[in-house]
């Protein structure tokens, strides 16, 4: 009797809790279910991108609006609904957690871990879709971002709140070089996001290696929607990973985000877009893939400070084949982003890593994001290289060289060599600096190629005292006076003596 006592009353109270009236509800259809797509019918005032709940406990997104129904791409590919089922709108859109629970984490496009450490402690949640910034709000991209890569920071300058694009045919070292850029900030303040869309496992372990080994990961957020995944993940995970790294730019922080790639992006918005019935265009994509992609990269912006002053750099990357950069979406990333780094697949297997080619990359922000001793160092490197290029293609043909021409032959390929470097190592910027300076000023002409990496090994430690000290001058303020030139060139030439 007791226990039945009880269990009255809390009936009771749940009976007396419950509010009673009438209720309005939404409800559709699923007309159509395939390959993570599905077209629903009954619910004429769903929005654009709001987010469709099935009985099944799938969810989607509305992609297509028609007069008649609507095409809902899957976020599950667990719990599938089938065709009867009923669907309701939710009224809300896509959102993904925020916030510094995340740093250090593996999660998916809705923020869901994939480490095994456990729930993510999230700060806030946010639309998947955000607007960008205005015109207003921001602020002129001039603090520099060192990527630690030689020919990048003295060439192509970066500046935080820029959208630089990585792009080059497959295994040129696109990835690698996105990550040395993530690995170099370990002692910088950048907050860096890494997302991989449609992605190799094996390449995603790879990436996620480096990053715990080399990178400060605990600052560190990966974005991962293999392969496997359903497409409406893959065609979120760009833009769950922007608002993610946005949540830090908003509060005054600096953060870096590396997409790679959108070229596989664009052909799962390809394959959404066939599957809902949308009109296809050049190369059967549809119309809108550039605007997809132009919102998305809009977003990286550096602001003003009324705003805050945070910046949100993004490194795109894109894929290209047989080093075709007239395809559609590499045109369309080239004209949407501030620069593009071209990888090249020759220079590559002729062992020139980062293979780099000088000729057709270009950083649109220019030099005024550079250190001032290193811009001042790297006056007129790309001429000098691009020069010794020319002069080597037509030297090729045999003859006679003279003298002056010989001199820049050599001084080109010590340039090479310094512009070599192995990957996961980047360079603090005053061994750029002082590397430059030795090649520039041809203390590096009486050694051999091969005796260039030994010169450049522990730079900054086997210098004498005095150099050392201007050294950390350089790392701390970012500059190089007459007088303390003077006395680095000096310790560099007795190094390339000693080499």
């Amino acid at each position: 009797m007791p226990h039945e006592a009880h269990w009255l009353t809390e009936a009771t109270a749940r009976v007396q809790a419950t509010g009673l009236g009438a209720a309005a509800e939404h409800r559709g259809r699923v007309e159509e279910i395939a390959d993570g797509v599905a077209m629903i019918s009954g619910l004429p005032q769903v929005r654009l991108d709001e987010l469709l709940r099935f009985d099944s406990g799938a969810v989607g997104f509305a992609q297509v609006l028609e007069p008649d129904r609507i095409g809902c791409v899957l976020l599950e590919a667990a719990a599938a609904p089938q065709a009867g089922d009923a669907v309701r709108g939710t009224g809300d859109v896509v959102r993904v957690p925020v916030g510094p629970g995340l740093l250090g984490r593996i999660v998916d496009p809705l923020g869901r871990p994939l480490d095994g450490r456990g729930p993510v402690v999230a700060e806030a949640s946010l639309p998947v879709e955000r607007e960008a910034p205005g015109i207003i709000e921001r602020d002129l991209v001039v603090h520099p971002v060192q990527t630690g890569v030689l020919v990048v920071d003295t060439l192509f300058a970066l500046g935080r709140g820029q959208r630089e694009l990585i792009i080059g045919d497959p295994a040129t070292g696109k990835t690698t070089l996105a990550l040395d850029t993530i690995i170099a900030q370990r002692d910088s303040d950048l907050i860096c996001v890494y997302v991989a869309v449609g992605q190799k496992t094996s390449a995603v372990r790879r990436a996620v290696d480096a990053l715990m080994t080399h990178a400060a990961f605990d600052r560190c957020i990966v974005v991962v929607a293999g392969p496997a995944t359903p497409p409406g993940l893959q065609w979120i995970a760009p833009f769950a990973g922007m608002t993610m790294a946005e949540h830090f730019r908003d509060s005054g922080q600096h953060a870096l985000i590396v997409i790679d790639d959108l070229t596989k992006h664009a052909a799962t918005h390809r394959e959404i877009a066939l599957l809902t019935r949308q009109s296809p265009g050049r190369e059967a994509y549809p119309g809108d893939v550039f605007y997809v992609h132009a919102r998305l990269l809009e977003r990286a912006a550096k602001l003003s400070q009324a705003k805050g002053g945070g910046s949100l750099t993004a490194l795109p990357i894109a894929q290209t084949e047989a080093g075709n950069l007239s395809a559609y979406i590499p045109t369309n990333l080239i004209s949407i982003t501030d620069g593009q780094i071209v990888l090249g697949a020759a220079l590559f297997q002729e062992g020139q890593k980062p293979a780099v080619d000088v000729g057709v990359s270009v950083s649109r922000v220019g030099g005024k994001t550079q250190a001032p001793a290193l811009r001042d160092a790297a006056t007129s490197l790309r001429l000098d290289y691009a020069q010794f290029l020319e002069m080597e293609v037509f030297t090729r043909f045999g003859g006679t060289i003279e003298p002056r021409v010989q001199a820049q032959l050599t001084r080109g390929a010590r340039l090479r060599a310094v512009l070599r470097q192995p990957q996961h190592a980047p360079m603090r910027l005053e061994e750029e600096v002082a590397l430059v300076m030795a090649v520039q000023e041809g203390l590096l002409d009486g050694l051999a190629p091969e005796q260039v990496a030994s010169f450049r090994g522990h730079l900054a430690e086997t210098l004498e005292p005095g150099a050392a000290a201007i050294l950390r001058k350089i790392a701390a303020t970012g500059t190089l006076d007459g007088a303390d030139r003077a006395a680095l060139l000096a310790a560099l030439r007795k190094r390339a003596a000693d080499v």
